[in-house]
């Protein structure tokens, strides 16, 4: 197994290029990539779009493995690494944990925000985060209970009030709701265990 976060590109080229097991590297890259991916989708739900883009590359591989489709997947696994590296950077970018992130995502999907409406929309994600880990994700098995789950669906509802009202009507607000219970109930099981799912 190859931790992504860990390994030298520059190295393990040199050492491709040296290799007669080409194919040895490319499903080792292939493996450690599809590991990371796997996690980045369960932070973010977002993300498929880099997960779609994996399965192309691999089909491509499996259409053929002489050494020049080989060599073709390595270059498409190295480019892709570097922009799932980029994605990893972007909660920094964005001044946000990868939690806060996910909601964010949701909440700026379909939209194009700039300058205020931007801190606006990472407030309201941070805000609504911050109140469900400390008011209901703490409960043990919160999604077992329908007073509990109805508590968590009105809370992040009454959170999702405070997006700027001019760029969301009461329609959008409704449905981000939906999409922020869903990925809050797929990704927190309850207790202290948050992205318990995850690992």
């Amino acid at each position: 197994y190859v931790a992504l976060s860990k390994l030298d590109f520059a190295k393990l080229k040199a050492a491709f290029a040296k290799t007669e097991k080409k194919n040895t590297v490319v499903f080792d890259l292939q493996r450690a990539v599809e590991r990371k991916i796997k996690q980045m989708l369960q932070q973010n739900p977002l993300r498929m779009e880099f997960y779609e883009r994996y399965k192309e590359i691999v089909e491509d591989y499996n259409k053929g493995k002489d050494l020049e489709d080989t060599l073709k997947a390595f270059e498409k696994l190295y480019e892709f690494v570097e922009k799932l590296n980029a994605e990893e950077a972007r909660a920094m970018r964005e001044n946000l944990d990868e939690e806060t992130l996910a909601i964010f995502d949701l909440l700026r999907s379909g939209k194009t925000l700039v300058g205020e409406e931007l801190k606006e929309v990472k407030k309201v994600a941070a805000d609504t985060l911050s109140k469900l880990k400390t008011e209901k994700l703490t409960i043990d098995r919160w999604r077992e209970s329908l007073q509990i789950t109805a508590q968590v669906k009105t809370l992040i509802y009454d959170s999702l009030q405070y997006l700027p009202q001019h760029t969301y009507s009461d329609n959008e607000v409704a449905e981000k709701s939906d999409l922020v219970y869903q990925h809050i109930y797929t990704v927190y099981p309850g207790g202290n265990s948050f992205f318990a799912s995850a690992k």
